[in-house]
């Protein structure tokens, strides 16, 4: 049976719109504040991301469902178009305990509107809604006996609101196939709203519900404190960039250019009655030239520990896009002795940093 697609109305096309475009002006800032994060914490939050996106499509897609189900429900059989009686009966199926119920129908069903699975049984199913005056003919069933073979399914079902022929029940009596009638097709109504109302099957459902909220639960907290125990409290703080003191040109070399110490002036002394013989003046001290201070960038955030190793305890971190000082490097060069813009001091794995190839040779090897 041929299935008509159904469309979106225009009103909930421009709702849809409408949260879609109200999530991207919000979606910049939050994303800035999240890539500033340490990488274990941009886990978390992506983590944390999808969980609430699964919960609003489940929770959607359960109120479309209920929806969709009261309004068949409601609608008398005769009343239903050829793919709403489609969808009724993939329903009736569900409250009668199928599993993995798909809607097949089309022009390249091969008289398969449904397949589902019933007790470890695999089912096609063809759905035909007549007028109670009008019967399935027997070619309908035969029909669906080229199909059964086909799809290599394990038995088939044919649906209908009316009745069979004699002929149509004699082609089905050797097959795999099942008839239901519109006598049989009320009774599994009425049975299908029984267990709808059974408070054993209700509370089932309650506790798979449960058991799935529990879990994004459960797998939240995991990623929360697993980002705690690696990097620490999260930060979004912006990167400080941290200059290097510089010397003043007449503490480096001397006076300034173009005048010598000999034309400096000089104090004046006055001369005591003990002693006529000026006092000699000391040269002129010269600051020692400070060595040149090597900076870079955090290329990913992590840890500052106390020592060059996994062990050490962790004293603070360093964040993506922060300068840090370059103080020294261990013995094998992997762990790097730096300063961190909040003054911190310690040991960072040099993986996390932006180094140039021969940073080795120009940073000495401090003993941890």
């Amino acid at each position: 049976m041929s299935r008509r697609r159904s469309r979106h109305s225009p009103d909930a096309g421009s709702a849809i719109g409408a949260l879609f475009l109200l999530g991207l002006i919000g979606f910049r800032p939050f994303w800035q504040t999240v890539t500033n994060l340490a990488l274990p914490w941009q886990i978390a939050t992506a983590v944390l991301i999808l969980s609430v996106a699964f919960v609003i499509l489940w929770f959607v897609r359960l109120l479309m469902r209920h929806a969709r189900q009261r309004s068949l429900v409601r609608k008398e059989l005769y009343a239903l178009t050829p793919t709403e009686f489609e969808e009724r009966v993939l329903l009736l199926l569900q409250d009668l305990g199928w599993s993995h119920l798909r809607l097949r129908g089309g022009s390249g069903d091969r008289g398969v509107d449904l397949e589902g699975e019933f007790q470890g049984t695999r089912y096609v199913v063809q759905c035909k809604r007549y007028h109670h005056n009008k019967s399935v003919s027997p070619s309908a069933v035969r029909d669906l006996v080229g199909a059964l073979h086909i799809q290599k399914a394990d038995r088939a079902l044919l649906v209908t609101t009316s009745s069979f022929t004699p002929q149509g029940y004699a082609e089905a009596r050797d097959q795999a196939v099942e008839l239901w009638d519109g006598t049989i097709l009320e009774r599994k109504i009425s049975e299908a709203a029984r267990l709808r109302e059974d408070p054993t099957r209700r509370q089932a459902v309650q506790r798979r519900r449960l058991a799935t909220f529990i879990t994004l639960v459960v797998i939240n907290g995991l990623s929360v404190l697993s980002a705690f125990a690696i990097a620490g409290p999260p930060s979004s703080m912006p990167p400080t960039i941290r200059t290097a003191p510089t010397s003043s040109p007449e503490s480096i070399a001397g006076p300034p250019l173009g005048r010598t110490a000999s034309s400096l002036p000089l104090p004046t002394q006055t001369p005591s009655s003990e002693e006529h013989q000026p006092t000699a003046l000391p040269p002129p001290t010269v600051a020692p030239t400070e060595p040149p201070v090597l900076t870079t960038t955090v290329f990913n955030g992590g840890n500052v520990r106390a020592a060059p190793n996994m062990r050490g305890t962790v004293l603070d971190q360093v964040h993506a896009g922060e300068i840090v000082e370059l103080l020294g490097r261990s013995a094998d060069g992997n762990w790097l002795y730096i300063r961190n813009p909040r003054g911190q001091v310690g040991w960072t794995h040099r993986t996390l940093l932006t180094l140039e190839a021969d940073i080795s040779e120009r940073l000495e090897v401090v003993a941890p």
